[in-house]
C-alpha cells in the first residue's frame, strides 16, 4: 500500500500530521508513506522514521520563492506520476495542495472539510470530503479524524513524533543538567513578546534552575534581544542564535524540566518530546494549537474561555495583543505546572 499527504503549510503544521503518520504505520505495517510539504518542514519531520519520503514545495510568499522552483514543482508531479498511490489526502485545505491532489495518480483522492466550496472540477475530482467539524477541535484531531473516516485508524491518537534515537547533542549545552527552555523567537510579529517581559520571567526561572537556554531563530531581532537577556542575567542563560537544528533542539527539550514558549513549531515539538509547556497565545484560538498529549498551561491577555463557535471565538481572539500579557501571570503558569509535576 502506499499512502500520500499533502499538507504544505508551516513547520508547526507538519509536525502536528505525525501523529495521524504513526497511527497508519500502526494499522497498515507495510505502507509506504509520502509526504508533501512546505519548504523547511523537511528537517522536523527527519524525526519521524514512519515517513518513506517527502517531497518539497516553496513557500506561498514571494520572499520563500526561488528561481527555478516552477521547474522543481514540475519535477514533484513526474515524481507523482512514477508512482501509483492507493491513497492520497489533502490536508492543507487550499488550492495548490488540491491541485497536486487531483493530479496524482490514485483513484482515491480525499480532502479535508473545506473553508470554502470546491468548484465543479474538485468536486469530479476528488472520491470524498472529509465531514468532519474541526472549526472547535486541535488541528492533531483535525488531521486524524478527517483521514481516520475514509481509512479506519487505530484509537486513541498518540503524542506527536520525534523519535528520541534521533536527536543530536548541541555542544554548547551537553553538560548542561537541571534547566529549561525558553522560546522568545516568532517569524509571526503579532506573537512576539515584549523584552521586559521575559527578562522577568528568566529572572524567575534562573532561581529555579540551574541554566536557562533561550532559543530563538537567526533573524537580527531575535539574537539582539536573545544576547540583551544573557547581557543583562549573566552566563547562566545561553543562547542559541538560531544555530541549533531541529534534531539538536529535540535533544535539548527531551532533558529540560520546562519550555515557555510562544505559540511556534517550538511549542509542539516540546510537546513531541514530552517536556512540560507554558504556552503564551495572543491572537490564536487556543483550543487548535495547545500543546499535544503533554502537561501544560495557557497563558492569554483575557484568560481561556473554550470555543463553542469557532467564527465568533475567532473574532474575540483576534482583538488580544501579546504585550497585554504580564510577566507575573507567566510566572504563576511557571510555577504552577512545575508544582504540579513534584505531586
Amino acid at each position: 500500500m502506499r499512502i500520500l499527504f499533502i499538507k504544505p503549510k508551516h513547520i508547526g503544521d507538519s509536525l502536528i500530521l505525525t501523529p495521524t503518520i504513526m497511527a497508519v504505520k500502526r494499522a497498515y505495517p507495510k505502507a509506504k508513506i509520502w509526504m508533501i510539504v512546505r519548504r523547511g518542514c523537511e528537517t522536523i519531520l527527519a524525526g519521524c522514521p514512519e515517513i518513506d519520503r517527502i517531497l518539497t514545495l516553496p513557500g506561498v510568499e514571494k520572499s520563500e520563492r526561488n528561481r527555478g522552483d516552477w521547474w522543481r514543482q514540475i519535477k514533484i508531479l513526474l515524481s507523482l506520476w512514477s508512482v501509483k498511490f492507493d491513497y492520497v489526502f489533502e490536508l492543507g485545505d487550499g488550492q495548490r495542495a488540491r491541485i497536486f491532489a487531483m493530479l496524482s495518480r490514485s483513484k482515491r483522492r480525499y480532502s479535508i472539510k473545506t473553508t470554502s466550496p470546491l468548484n465543479w472540477l474538485e468536486r469530479k475530482r476528488f472520491t470524498g470530503i472529509s465531514s468532519f467539524d474541526w472549526g472547535t477541535r486541535h488541528r492533531v484531531e483535525k488531521d486524524f479524524n478527517s483521514v481516520t473516516e475514509f481509512l479506519r485508524l487505530p484509537e486513541p491518537v498518540s503524542p506527536m513524533r520525534f523519535d528520541r534515537k534521533l536527536v543530536r547533542n548541541w555542544r554548547e549545552g551537553s553538560s548542561l543538567s537541571h534547566f529549561c527552555v525558553v522560546q522568545i523567537g516568532t517569524r509571526q510579529g503579532f506573537n512576539r513578546w515584549h523584552k521586559e517581559g521575559w527578562l522577568e520571567v528568566c529572572r524567575h526561572l534562573l532561581d529555579r534552575f540551574e541554566n536557562v537556554v533561550v532559543s530563538c531563530g537567526p533573524a537580527e531581532q531575535e539574537t539582539t534581544e536573545a544576547l540583551g537577556l544573557q547581557s543583562e542575567l549573566g552566563s547562566r542563560l545561553i543562547c542559541t542564535l538560531g544555530k541549533v537544528s531541529w534534531a539538536e533542539l529535540a535533544g535539548l527539550l527531551y532533558r529540560a524540566k520546562l519550555c515557555v514558549s510562544l505559540n511556534t513549531a517550538t511549542m509542539h515539538l516540546a510537546a513531541a518530546c514530552g517536556c512540560p509547556t507554558v504556552a503564551l497565545f495572543g491572537p490564536s484560538i487556543e483550543d487548535h494549537w495547545y500543546p499535544w498529549r503533554v502537561p501544560y498551561r495557557i497563558v492569554t491577555s483575557e484568560g481561556y474561555v473554550a470555543v463553542k463557535d469557532a467564527t465568533e471565538r475567532y473574532v474575540q481572539v483576534k482583538q488580544r495583543k501579546m504585550d497585554q500579557i504580564q510577566p507575573h501571570e507567566v510566572i504563576f503558569a511557571c510555577d504552577s505546572l512545575l508544582g504540579e509535576m513534584k505531586t
